[in-house]
């Protein structure tokens, strides 16, 4: 029992770490939109978003999944113990991602004269998408060293690492901006890419084992990372073909409603993003590499892990999907103004979406682990892109903005059967009596509380909306006391403070 105590423990611990890096930078983001607003102005904000997604595409391109790809050898390695064998992997990896920055930086400058013309239609632009090229070559450089620290489970210089592209935006762009303008937009680009790469590297060099060089040829290159690259190649197609499908959706939107309904789609999902997207990457940074790691060795272990993961995730986000369904229209007058209170139905609708990819999370990070390249090219590109687009736009065509919201929840039911299906038959996963459980209470009561939002009466639908949250919120902080003892953690530091005194 007290195993699996430390095991619960250790992932809320992580996520713990991860969350408050990830809501730092979130409130870091927030005063220097605010700030740049200022500054900039409307003009200035589309420019600087225009270089920053092309600088983001360019970056997916040529970093070709690597990133994520690398996470599970790296894993791998280190958990085998073998110090030469993880600074070999480790030499490796950087050996690819060098290749794949440098790409980036010829396909940025080759690419510059026909990015300037799309999206400004001048080529006065071309030389400040040529400088951004410096910004590409960096950042991916960056991101392949935080790829290193995630297989090695340094997850908490991970998250210190991950504050830092937010802090330098605030602490050194927004000057920059005050004294150049939109000028400056590039030069800040770059400055803060040397200033990220820089940080990463030094953490990175200091704790990875370092060993005799042995030389890298281009044979050994591509034999030694030929899964690597084969990975990170579908997980590049992955990434483009969800690209292309999130454009399509906004195009029909726009063809079949509104410019302002794609605004609405776009606000509900930012809304809900901002909330559980917190939770799930703070997750992810530990559970996958530590995934991967036991996936090759004790697949019983690793399944065991999942279920865990399933329980502990599913009693993080049901409270916090109740609680914005109880509080969507404070949210929304919060986050956005009281002109968006037309995505109230949305955002709830979305609030349960979110509580059934959370339930699916944990087994979706077994085909990472695989490294199932098959699954993830016909599956989770695309059968998940396809089946997401046709479901969105009848929804939408039948019910408009309010479609949204069904649409989506219906492609996330219709996602829990599939994966539970095909990941039970494809690697013998099968969810523990437990996990099961808990799906059942959590998924259970968010409906309930959904349902609830559809009283027309607003004194009881308020009423059992909270009264069927404070069930809830009762029941997961029981349930998270049976697996973490936070009473116990509780009185430790009771003790501890005593002591002090």
């Amino acid at each position: 029992m007290k195993s699996k105590n430390s095991t619960y423990r250790r992932i809320v611990s992580s996520t713990a770490v991860f969350g408050g890096a990830q809501l730092f930078n979130m409130l870091v983001n927030i005063v220097r939109g605010k700030l740049v607003a200022y500054i900039l102005h409307s003009k200035g904000i589309g420019m600087a978003s225009i270089f920053n997604n092309a600088s983001n595409t360019l970056q997916q391109l040529s970093m070709l999944g690597l990133n994520v790809a690398s996470v599970p050898t790296i894993a791998q390695a280190n958990a085998g113990g073998n110090a030469e064998v993880l600074a070999f992997t480790i030499r490796m990896v950087r050996r690819l991602v060098l290749f794949a920055s440098v790409f980036g930086l010829v396909l940025t400058v080759a690419l510059s004269p026909l990015m300037a013309h799309i999206s400004f239609d001048e080529p006065g632009y071309t030389p400040y998408f040529m400088l951004l090229s410096v910004a590409v070559f960096l950042n991916v450089m960056g991101t392949g060293e935080l790829a290193i620290l995630q297989g090695m489970r340094r997850y908490k210089l991970l998250a210190f690492c991950s504050t830092v592209p937010p802090l330098c935006g605030l602490l050194l762009s927004v000057p920059i901006y005050f004294f150049w303008g939109m000028q400056g937009i590039v030069p800040a680009m770059i400055v803060l890419s040397v200033v990220y790469f820089t940080v990463v590297r030094i953490i990175s060099h200091r704790i990875t084992p370092h060993a005799p060089k042995q030389r890298i040829g281009l044979h050994t290159l591509w034999t030694q990372g030929h899964d690597i690259i084969k990975f990170g190649a579908v997980m590049t197609v992955g990434s483009i073909v969800g690209t292309l499908t999130s454009y399509g959706i906004t195009i029909f939107i726009n063809h079949e409603g509104s410019l302002g309904d794609v605004g609405f789609y776009q606000a509900g999902n930012t809304i809900t993003t901002q909330l559980f997207g917190l939770v799930f990457s703070a997750m992810a940074a530990d559970y996958f590499p530590h995934l991967s790691s036991l996936i090759k060795t004790d697949q019983r272990e690793a399944f065991a892990f999942a279920n865990q993961q399933t329980e502990i995730i599913l009693l993080i986000v049901a409270p916090v999907a109740m609680l914005l369904i109880l509080a969507t229209p404070l949210a929304i007058r919060i986050l956005l103004t009281s002109e968006f209170l037309v995505i109230d139905r949305m955002v709830r609708l979305l609030a349960m979406a979110s509580i059934l990819k959370a339930m699916c999370f944990p087994m979706d990070y077994i085909v990472y682990a695989k490294g199932d390249t098959r699954y993830l090219f016909w599956v989770e590109t695309l059968w998940s892109s396809g089946k997401t687009f046709c479901i969105i736009a009848v929804a939408y065509t039948l019910w408009g903005v309010d479609g949204l919201g069904y649409g989506m929840l219906a492609v996330s039911v219709v996602d829990v059967i599939v994966t539970t299906s095909l990941i039970s038959w494809r690697y013998g996963f099968r969810l523990s009596a437990s996990s099961l459980r808990i799906i059942a209470a959590t998924v259970g009561l968010t409906a309930l509380c959904l349902v609830c939002s559809f009283i027309t009466a607003p004194l009881w639908r308020y009423l059992l909306m909270s009264v069927t949250t404070a069930i809830g919120l009762a029941y997961c902080f029981h349930q998270l006391d049976r697996r973490l003892y936070l009473k116990g953690v509780a009185q430790k530091l009771r003790g501890k403070l005593k002591k002090k005194e």
